[in-house]
């Protein structure tokens, strides 16, 4: 059923398809810095990082590193033409002297020098086993001696009935070689297994709720990832099995989760077995994991002086404290955390005023409060998605200021004809509203509301309501970190 997985012609597919390519806020080096200074590493100066990305696509998350480091060097590589092309546009007109994207095969490319940071976001689990090998082995003998490696990858036992799901349409596919065909093809057959099969009480109620996410993925997110000829899970241990043939060790994920399984009756204490205990729990089907060389000792103990340089922030919304001394705080995306932990709410609180600002972990004041206790504290919020740590802050506007200056990474963007554009925490922000979007273009620090609000009329707003308009646009775009300093 499968074609030759050597003949795939990886860049004429992602030429002909283009990926829909966003910043991975947890990929960003000032994230995966704090977390490795929180395991103990040594690490390089914020502004002298040596970062390479392996399928960077059109640079979308490289390229906004390169543009806020400009001291740190990038380099992005893509087998796809037209990607690297429409980065390449992107980075000229922000005059970025400190990024290369390169269309190279990863096959016949060798770095130069070694690295402080290596990416492989959306790559590991869709590529070739000899080139997943070259990717661990260039992490492996090109990483700096407290150098990380973030790689994203596919996990099992989640992804086994996504697995079942996408046979089941490449099966269905296989006779048609036109892109628009399998996807539309893939789609209809995803819907008639939901029409037909999707009851409650249906064997087949697991294969249909992969239909439905199906049903809901972008086109190209589609026919790159579920109908791709190579799309390979791996149990975490077997990951870690191969990052250790090439010297690497699990520092932990971007992204930490609280893997609890206290309540299973386990004979191990290990902490990575726990974590794939854990992943059994949960079903989990996707991991972004940290590697660092299997030389460094670490020591995974949680101590309050590793936090003491670290930037904190909060984009959480609390409510008013309920009686019985319970405060929630709802989350940034979606959820909400509720606790009556006095420490907890006093942190929140304190940071969601501050928002988007961050502020130095040294400067809060933890007062009465056990030091032993703390940093556990600090990480279950982190791991709610609560609290946010970076090595550096990011550069966003305390308030709203006279003549407001929006990123000039995000002008560039809207000039370039994006709708999606990259705030100053690395995220990406989709502005489907062409008045936002005019308004974000004209914010070059250099107009005030008065001069902002002539400005769009002339370019077609209305006049009767233009100045709420303005301070609408204004309040939102500060809080969606836009606004620089």
């Amino acid at each position: 059923m499968n074609r030759d997985p050597g003949k795939l012609d990886l860049r004429d597919s992602y030429d002909e398809i283009k990926y829909p390519s966003l910043p991975r806020k947890q990929s960003h080096p000032a994230f995966i810095a704090a977390l490795s200074a929180i395991a103990g590493l040594s690490l390089p100066p914020v502004d002298r990082w040596r970062v390479l990305e392996v399928g960077c696509g059109d640079g979308s998350n490289i390229l906004p590193m390169a543009f806020d480091y400009p001291e740190s060097r990038f380099i992005g590589l893509d087998r796809a033409v037209n990607p690297i092309e429409a980065g390449r546009a992107l980075a000229s007109r922000l005059r970025l002297a400190n990024l290369e994207l390169r269309v190279a095969d990863l096959s016949e490319w060798e770095p130069e020098g070694e690295f402080d940071y290596i990416i492989a976001h959306g790559v590991f689990s869709w590529v070739p086993k000899e080139i997943r090998e070259k990717i661990l082995r260039i992490c492996g003998a090109s990483l700096k001696p407290h150098g990380i490696a973030f790689i994203s990858y596919n996990v099992y036992p989640g992804c086994h009935f996504r697995r079942l799901a996408g046979d089941f349409l490449r099966f269905h596919v296989r006779r048609l070689t036109d892109p628009a065909a399998r996807i539309q093809d893939a789609r209809s057959l995803a819907q008639t297994v939901v029409d037909q099969m999707g009851g409650d009480s249906s064997p087949q109620h697991a294969l249909c709720d992969e239909m439905k996410v199906i049903l809901e993925k972008d086109a190209a997110v589609l026919y790159h990832d579920d109908l791709a000829e190579i799309n390979e899970p791996f149990y975490l241990m077997d990951f870690l099995a191969q990052a250790a043939r090439h010297d690497l060790q699990y520092l932990g994920d971007a992204l930490p989760k609280r893997d609890d399984v206290r309540y299973l009756a386990l004979q191990t204490e290990d902490w990575i077995e726990s974590r794939q205990y854990s992943d059994f729990l949960v079903m989990r089907r996707f991991r972004e994991s940290l590697l660092c060389r299997r030389d460094i000792a670490l020591d995974r103990k949680l101590v309050f002086d590793r936090f003491h340089d670290l930037y904190v922030a909060s984009g959480v919304k609390p409510a008013e404290p309920e009686q019985d001394g319970r405060q929630q705080f709802d989350l940034p995306k979606s959820g909400n955390v509720t606790t009556n932990n006095p420490l907890a709410k006093q942190i929140l609180s304190r940071l969601s005023s501050l928002w988007p600002q961050s502020m130095r972990m040294s400067d809060i004041s933890f007062e009465g409060f056990s030091p032993d206790s703390i940093p556990d504290l600090l990480m279950q919020l982190h791991q709610a998605g609560a609290l946010e740590f970076r090595m550096h802050p990011p550069k966003v506007a305390p308030s709203v200021s006279d003549y407001p200056e929006a990123s000039a990474l995000a002008r560039a963007q809207i000039a370039e004809g994006h709708r999606m554009v990259t705030n100053q925490r690395h995220i990406n922000i989709d502005f489907q509203d062409e008045t936002i979007r005019k308004v974000v273009s004209l914010l070059d620090g250099s107009r005030n509301r008065q001069e902002l609000a002539r400005d769009l009329v002339t370019a077609g707003l209305d006049p009767e309501t233009i100045h709420k308009t303005v301070e609408y646009a204004l309040s939102g775009l500060h809080r969606l970190n836009l606004l620089t300093a």
